[in-house]
Formats: structure tokens, sequence, C-alpha cells
């Protein structure tokens, strides 16, 4: 049989195993912690790793391209020419529209403070008349950007305010 040492001993190293949470048996009370404050971004420097004329192998070019703004940049459109394909949308005023043997025209002034007839599908600088209505027009304004894309956006010129 063992003795009472023996079984003080065993005791002793089955609670040295027990965590020690389970030894206190008491749970502390929580405490209110501070707000944690976002951390600030990660700021690299501008100046690239380029030895022997390297780009860095762990920045991504495409992202460093958006950054710069020019892939989604507008292209120039060069010299307009005279009249109204070398206006700009925003440029010209609608006057009135008609029905005539062709269609529905459409007359606009220009900067230069003269009258211009367009049909359906005549160009302007930026742009070509789509819709010619009663009491309005329609046109497409079409801006080329350096990425290819070709974005498209409709105007709507009307002869009275609602």
């Amino acid at each position: 049989m063992k003795t009472c040492r023996d079984r003080l001993v065993l005791f002793l190293q089955c609670l040295a195993m027990l965590p020690v949470p389970v030894l206190l048996a008491q749970t502390p009370k929580p405490v209110a912690e501070a707000p944690k404050k976002a951390e600030a971004p990660v700021l690299y420097s501008s100046a690239g790793y380029q030895p022997d004329g390297r780009r860095d192998p762990f920045l991504n070019p495409t992202l460093s391209a958006r950054k710069d703004g020019t892939a989604d940049e507008e292209e120039p459109r060069g010299t307009p020419p005279p009249g109204i394909s070398g206006m700009l949308i925003g440029q010209v005023k609608l006057l009135g529209t008609s029905l005539g043997d062709d269609g529905p025209v459409a007359v606009f002034q220009g900067p230069d403070k003269r009258a211009y007839f367009l049909q359906e599908r005549d160009r302007l600088f930026d742009g070509f008349v789509e819709q010619v209505g009663s009491d309005f027009v329609l046109l497409v304004r079409e801006t080329r950007l350096r990425s290819g894309k070709v974005v498209t956006q409709e105007v709507t010129k009307q002869l009275r305010t609602p």
C-alpha cells in the first residue's frame, strides 16, 4: 500500500498539470477597453526599386498605372474642323425642329452665331445626333479613353423647359 506521502506527491503532480484558471476558479471582471484606432495605411515611397534598370518585382505595375491616372485619361481630339463638325455639344444651342422632306431636322446655333441644320446621324466634334423629336434633340457624346474604351453619354437638348 501506498503511504500517505506517496498520495500527497501524486495529488500535487496532478494539481500541477491543471491550467491556472481552473485552479483559481475565478474569472476576472471584464475591463472596458479603449476604442482601437484604425491603423494608418502603409505608405510606400514613390521611388521604385530599379537596380540595373529592373522594376520592383513585388509591386503590381497595373495598379501603379491606375494610380497615375494615365490609363483612363481622355484622349486628345486634335484640331477641330471648321463649321458644325468642329463644335462641341456643349457649345451649340437648339433653336428649333422641323419636319423636312428627308425627315426631321434640328436647327442649332453655334458660338459663331450661325444657324446649322442637322439631321439624325450628323456629326459634331464630340458626338452625333441620334434622334430629333418635336421639341427635343437627343445627342450622343463620345469620349475616347487612352485605354481604348469609348464612353458614350446621352445629352438631351429641349426647346422649352418643362
